[in-house]
């Protein structure tokens, strides 16, 4: 087909999301896919890098003959003049963590769109689905805005709504909105072939931002309540995941936890008190004890159970846990008792 659009895609070299449009657009008999914007040399978006599974955006671009251009930055001198060569009719965005200059947005015929996985203008920036499941979110979505100067500002194309449980983890629903997602670009290109879709602007003034998760976010507080750190739990898991310190040091990760039910262990009145008893390890929060399942330290996953782990609390016997969020200059008393 002659009049096929072309489009150049933007996305991280080792994207969950990129790879999968990389494959749609590449295929789709109304595309023309002709170029490829990826990470520089040497970096990988940090969402990935523990995954399981793993991608490289530019070796499937070049396996399918695809021009692939990695620059430093994509603001830098001469990347647009490049792109304006191939005359594309878009920009697709789907996971790329630079921004778009003004000379590159006018590079496009039509437009330059952004697939986000947020329900904007809710939740703009980096992560957004960690910060939702940390939050406690019981609505997402994922949005598609054509892309102005701002950072997520540019008016909605098409929206998605995700309805959550409150029992996700922040990868499950990261991988969840990248499945909607590509099912959205499919239900999309007819308009964007044609030029049938509209744009609504976002009503600004309802805008949250939220930045990429620094250190602090991950480390526990048994200060706060224990529904909170449930999903200050499942927000971190699994890398680099929820954690807090022993005295000596050791960093304990938790993978999962509940509040249990039926546990005659008495009232919690010192948070971060480490409670063993044949059944489990318990930890004191403000309100509850929040029971561990599954923990890693130095990168071994265990159960968390008496029997398995003792060695990981005994440490923590008549001394305290470093709890570098509530204060540092107060420890908190881990009194690990047997019951």
């Amino acid at each position: 087909m002659s009049n096929r659009l072309k489009v150049v895609l933007f996305s991280e070299i080792n994207s969950k999301l990129g790879s999968p449009f990389l494959r749609v657009l590449s295929a789709h008999p109304l595309i023309k896919l002709i170029a490829v914007v990826t990470s520089p040399e040497n970096v990988l978006c940090s969402y990935f890098v523990n995954d399981d599974t793993t991608v490289d955006i530019e070796i499937e671009a070049k396996a399918l003959g695809i021009k692939v251009l990695r620059p430093v930055r994509v603001s830098a001198p001469g990347v647009a003049d490049e792109l304006a060569k191939l005359e594309p009719d878009y920009l697709i965005v789907a996971n790329f963590q630079q921004l778009l200059s003004p000379e590159l947005l006018a590079v496009p015929r039509i437009a330059a769109i952004n697939f986000h996985p947020s329900p904007l203008p809710h939740y703009a920036g980096l992560a957004p689905f960690f910060w939702m499941v940390r939050n406690g979110e019981s609505q997402s979505a994922i949005s598609v805005i054509k892309m102005d100067e701002g950072l997520d500002t540019g008016p909605i194309i098409m929206q998605r709504q995700i309805s959550l449980t409150n029992q996700e983890t922040t990868i499950s629903l990261r991988t969840f909105q990248e499945k909607q997602n590509v099912l959205m670009l499919l239900d999309l290109i007819p308009s964007l072939a044609n030029g049938a879709f509209t744009c609504v602007p976002q009503d600004l003034s309802k805008r949250t931002y939220y930045g990429r998760p620094q250190e602090q976010d991950y480390l526990l507080d048994f200060n706060l309540d224990a529904k909170t750190l449930q999903r200050h739990i499942r927000a971190g898991y699994r890398h680099p995941g929820a954690h807090f310190f022993l005295p000596d040091g050791t960093k304990v990760v938790v993978l999962s936890a509940i509040v249990p039910h039926g546990v005659d262990i008495g009232v919690p009145n010192l948070p971060g008190c480490i409670v063993q008893t044949a059944s489990g390890i318990f930890i004191a929060t403000a309100d509850e004890w929040l029971q561990l399942l599954t923990v890693e330290v130095n990168g071994v996953e265990s159960p968390a159970v008496p029997n398995t782990i003792p060695e990981i609390f005994r440490l923590a016997r008549q001394m305290t846990i470093r709890d570098e969020i509530a204060s540092n200059t107060q420890d908190q008393m881990a009194c690990v008792t047997d019951f």
